[in-house]
């Protein structure tokens, strides 16, 4: 790891700046730096699964990296799974049906903070409190303006993968 020399006086940099800094350090380098970055980039958007088959819209760029997410016994029912270092970033796998997972992207929009499992239907942000549906991760409550972006995925065999 290189050193860089700061831009700004310390004390000029806010309190998520720091935070960010010392995670991307000290975790997870390539999973972090977009969920402390300052821009949005857009998510691919598509369908969850339902039965090892995809829907919604189609995926966008290359071709989905291999290789299993999660085994389908390791997300709860009715809740889900933080998976904090994947090849799109830190991701949330969520089964509100035993035959239905979905992903999206754990960053909230709202500053970037990974979300917690959804616990009663409402996945939760532990930064500023914004609410979205445990199913669909539509946003439910605010600060957040929009709420989570879906990643694809499907159920092949007993473990999820990338649609």
């Amino acid at each position: 790891m290189t050193a860089v020399e700061p831009t700004t006086k310390p004390e000029a940099r806010s309190r998520r700046e720091v935070l960010c800094a010392l995670m991307v350090a000290l975790v997870a380098p390539g999973a972090l730096v977009a969920a402390c970055s300052d821009t949005t980039t857009p998510a691919p958007s598509g369908g969850g699964t339902s039965g090892g088959t995809t829907g919604g819209a189609p995926t966008t760029g290359g071709a989905a990296p291999s290789g299993p997410l999660a085994a389908l016994a390791d997300i709860p029912e009715g809740s889900g799974l933080v998976l904090q270092s994947t090849p799109k970033g830190p991701l949330l796998l969520v089964r509100p049906t035993p035959d239905t997972v979905k992903a999206f992207d754990a960053a909230c929009p709202h500053q970037g903070t990974v979300v917690e499992p959804p616990s009663g239907g409402t996945i939760t942000c532990p930064n500023h409190g914004s609410t979205f549906d445990g199913a669909s991760g539509a946003l439910k409550g605010g600060p957040a303006k929009t709420g989570l972006k879906e990643v694809p995925v499907k159920v092949d065999g007993d473990k999820v993968v990338f649609a």
